[in-house]
C-alpha cells in the first residue's frame, strides 16, 4: 500500500513538473509570434496544459501530499535556453520546431514516469496517458507550422 502511494505521488509529481514545463514555455513563446493560426494553436496547447496541471495538484493534495513542481533552476534554465533559440530567430518555423521538440521530450518523460512508478493507481496512469496522448497530438499539430 506504501509502494502504491509513492508510486502515485511520485509520478503525479512528474505530470505536475511536465506541464508546469509545457506552460512556461508555451508562456514565453507566445507573445513572440504575430501568426493567429499558430499564436490560437498555443494558447489551446497552454489550457490543457493548465488543466492537466491543476488535476495533477488536485489529486497530489487529495493524497496528502504537495506538489513541488518545477525547481527554479530548471525553469531558469529553460526560460535561457528558450531566448538563446529565439535571439536571432523568431519566426514561426523555428518556434513550431522548438516545441515540436519540446512536446516529443514530453512524450519520452510520460513513458519514463509510468516504467519508474508501475504501481501508481488507474487514475493517476490514466492522467499521465492523457497528457502522453495529448503531447504527441500537439507534436503532429505543431508540424504543420514547421
Amino acid at each position: 500500500m506504501e509502494n502504491q502511494k509513492n508510486d502515485n505521488l511520485n509520478l503525479l509529481e512528474a505530470v505536475v513538473q511536465n506541464t508546469e514545463m509545457g506552460k512556461n514555455t508555451l508562456e514565453q513563446i507566445v507573445p513572440m509570434t504575430d501568426d493567429v493560426q499558430f499564436k490560437a494553436e498555443l494558447l489551446r496547447q497552454r489550457n490543457v496544459y493548465h488543466q492537466l496541471n491543476q488535476e495533477a495538484h488536485t489529486a497530489i493534495e487529495a493524497c496528502g501530499g504537495t506538489a513541488q513542481g518545477q525547481s527554479a533552476m530548471a525553469k531558469f534554465n529553460t526560460k535561457m535556453g528558450i531566448s538563446m533559440k529565439t535571439l536571432t530567430d523568431k519566426s514561426t518555423r523555428n518556434l513550431a520546431e522548438m516545441l515540436t521538440q519540446g512536446s516529443g521530450m514530453g512524450v519520452v518523460d510520460c513513458v519514463k514516469a509510468q516504467k519508474d512508478y508501475p504501481n501508481a493507481a488507474p487514475g493517476t496512469k490514466r492522467l499521465v496517458q492523457r497528457l502522453q496522448d495529448f503531447q504527441e497530438d500537439s507534436r503532429v499539430k505543431l508540424e504543420q507550422f514547421l
